[in-house]
């Protein structure tokens, strides 16, 4: 039995099914509880729209590294936040992400696919780029995901990208990452060393007692949190 503390609104639970995109769903979760709070908006925001603009920006960086980068579907908060900066968001409507023949996520064999794609790009036996590669990437991802909407429309209003994020108050600058890391000095930034934060995005380390009050601080004042944790180790 369970006795409800605090409760604040959500948005209703989505199903990322078959593919390793849990970060996407639970960082625009989030994003949808921030919308809630301050315009008293309830939205619907295309997990998969993020998830194509992180793979571009991903195959760059992973080439530019020769290879040397974990390539694969899984990611950190901070991507959604880094896409919703540099390319804005979507309503699901507007992208649905499901061009390949199934209800739900099941895209094993799309990172399969793009995965070899890199792979091939960071190994070129001409030891030159050539100028098509990006979109040749880009194009794998729209035939599997759909093309990016440069326009639609929210309750008659016509929207691009970047203004339905302006529209929506969203503004990365106001949201911080936290810790709670014993191998570096707390009340520090450090780059949180997992294969899974490619970006190198920084995280602001706290104590745990601290990490926890800030917490239950931010909950009890009507705040919600995206909480993420490390399911990989044995222990």
């Amino acid at each position: 039995e369970f006795t409800v503390v605090k409760e604040l609104p959500v948005t209703p639970v989505k199903n990322q099914y078959r593919s390793g995109t849990c970060w996407c769903y639970s960082a625009l979760s989030f994003i949808e509880s921030e919308i809630l709070r301050t315009k008293g908006i309830e939205t619907d925001l295309s997990e998969m729209f993020v998830v194509g603009k992180s793979y571009h920006d991903r195959a760059i960086k992973y080439v530019r590294l020769d290879g040397a980068l974990r390539f694969s579907p899984g990611s950190s908060f901070g991507d959604v936040l880094h896409v919703i900066e540099d390319y804005g968001i979507v309503p699901q409507e507007a992208m649905p992400g499901m061009n390949y023949g199934t209800k739900l996520p099941e895209q094993n064999e799309l990172d399969a696919v793009l995965k070899g794609y890199v792979d091939a790009v960071a190994e070129n036996p001409n030891k030159k780029l050539t100028t098509a590669w990006v979109n040749g990437f880009d194009g794998i991802v729209s035939a599997y995901l759909g093309a990016y909407p440069e326009t639609f429309a929210v309750n008659g209003t016509s929207y691009t990208p970047e203004s339905y994020r302006d529209f929506l108050g969203l503004n990365a600058d106001d949201y911080v990452n936290l810790s709670s890391f014993s191998h570096h000095p707390f009340y520090e930034q450090f780059i949180i060393e997992v294969p899974d934060n490619w970006r190198w995005d920084t995280a602001y380390n706290l104590p745990i007692d601290e990490f926890m009050a800030v917490m239950e601080h931010a909950v009890m004042n009507g705040y919600t949190i995206a909480w993420g944790s490390d399911i990989s180790e044995k222990g």
